[in-house]
């Protein structure tokens, strides 16, 4: 949860910055482009993360890595995550970032979680049930979980819309272990 938060909290500071350069979308092709490079390789992050490294060493290996390819902006924001040792929590921060940017534009991330795959006429229903309610396009991206037994969870921006049959025998279940019997 801390992760969570520690996320969000850089990547706003970084989203505020770049509405204000007016640069939100060449710091969010910058940090796509970052993302896909930690996604391959995790030796950037190793490095970070070794205590026996000077942050002196880190900021050179950052200005060499990243100097001149990316924006001025975006090199001293890692500048600073190296500083503040937040580099365990870059890609929340992408993650985050990439949230705020598609809020900024007008569309909201959706997770809908189903016991069988949706059907296509089942997920643009529920799209724009979703879009109606929110006033914002909706990218969703769909998960099968049998767990749920049926009906659909929805993750929606930061509410959880769970209409579930385990979520109902959950409550059905907390409900009569409530009850008192005399």
């Amino acid at each position: 949860m801390i992760a969570a938060e520690v996320a969000k909290r850089y990547a706003h500071g970084l989203f505020l910055l770049a509405v204000e350069k007016g640069a939100v979308d060449t710091v969010y092709t910058e940090i796509k482009e970052l993302d896909a490079i930690l996604e391959q390789d995790r030796s950037l992050l190793d490095f970070l993360a070794a205590p026996q490294v000077t942050d002196h060493d880190k900021f050179a290996v950052v200005r060499s890595v990243f100097g001149g390819k990316v924006s001025r902006m975006l090199e001293e924001f890692l500048m600073l995550i190296v500083v503040k040792r937040r580099h365990p929590y870059l890609r929340g921060i992408i993650g985050a970032f990439e949230d705020l940017v598609l809020l900024y534009n007008g569309f909201v991330k959706t997770r809908i979680v189903s016991a069988v795959p949706l059907l296509e006429n089942e997920k643009v229903s529920l799209i724009k049930k979703l879009e109606a309610r929110s006033g914002k396009k909706v990218m969703a991206l769909t998960e099968v979980d049998p767990a749920i037994i049926g009906g659909v969870i929805v993750y929606f921006g930061d509410q959880i819309i769970d209409k579930s049959i385990r979520h109902q025998l959950d409550s059905m279940r907390d409900e009569l272990l409530a009850l008192k019997v005399y």
